[in-house]
């Protein structure tokens, strides 16, 4: 069963999706997951992908929330106002709302992040410790400051430096200073080894946008921290698995290996 949902943050009104298993019983309590979209996505995300794999966990016995940060999709606000603190706020305020819902059980919650999303999740994942486990999609961990605004030249840096917003990353996607200025302000890899919690990172090898080397200099970091924390690499796979088979692949590894959890 699914059913749209509005929640707030900073006075505005933040849209999502909730699924839920069908024939709760009354009283029962369910683990939940919370999804995060990557940077100028939303909660439906490429080719379906989170629709596919939160209607997966529902039948599976999860409540799942996936939602647009502000600025993207059908929340309110604008895109280019976007900073990586609003989304982590956002997604504190997300989880809220997750753990508020009737027959969630509130020591069995869990994040999902995809890209940008996966840089929001392990910020949360570090300092929110309602959040019992993380699944980090192709993540976005690495510094970005720099590295973004080396794309730009240098007539679009001054004109952010005048407040303008300026497209970047996509055609028809613009966005102001306080990105670049806020995109580094924790930086994932950095403190990825003092978030205890179980992680599972997901990531393909033809990934054009983020370098697999990446996703292994983390698991690097982490291996040793928690015992059920893994890499996964999938082959051919790429920035948001979009082949059938890639799609189907990752689903099934996030099932096998939250059910190795023991949260139920």
């Amino acid at each position: 069963m699914i059913r749209p949902v509005a929640f707030r943050n900073m006075n505005q009104q933040i849209i999502g999706i909730l699924h839920m298993p069908d024939n709760i019983r009354p009283g029962e309590k369910i683990p939940g997951i919370l999804m995060f979209h990557g940077f100028t996505g939303n909660k439906t995300e490429a080719h379906r992908l989170f629709v596919h794999v939160a209607k997966s966990l529902s039948e599976h016995g999860f409540m799942v929330l996936r939602f647009d940060f502000r600025g993207s999709g059908d929340s309110d606000g604008e895109f280019e106002d976007m900073t990586l603190p609003g989304e982590v706020s956002d997604a504190e305020r997300a989880l809220t709302f997750l753990l508020r819902q009737r027959n969630i059980d509130r020591n069995r919650i869990g994040v999902i992040g995809l890209s940008m999303g996966g840089r929001v999740a392990a910020i949360l994942a570090s300092k929110d410790k309602r959040i019992k486990f993380a699944v980090l999609y192709s993540p976005v961990l690495g510094s970005l400051r720099e590295r973004s605004l080396s794309f730009l030249g240098k007539e679009k840096i001054e004109r952010l430096n005048s407040g303008e917003a300026v497209e970047f990353f996509a055609e028809g996607w613009y966005i102001k200073k306080a990105f670049f200025e806020t995109v580094d302000y924790i930086v994932p890899l950095d403190i990825i080894d003092s978030i205890k919690v179980p992680m599972l990172i997901v990531q393909g090898d033809k990934d054009p946008l983020i370098p697999v080397e990446v996703a292994m200099r983390a698991y690097e970091k982490i291996k040793g921290v928690n015992e059920k924390n893994e890499l996964y690499i999938v082959r051919g796979g790429d920035h948001t698995f979009s082949k059938r088979e890639h799609t189907v692949e990752v689903i099934k590894k996030t099932l096998d290996w939250i059910r190795l959890l023991n949260l139920h």
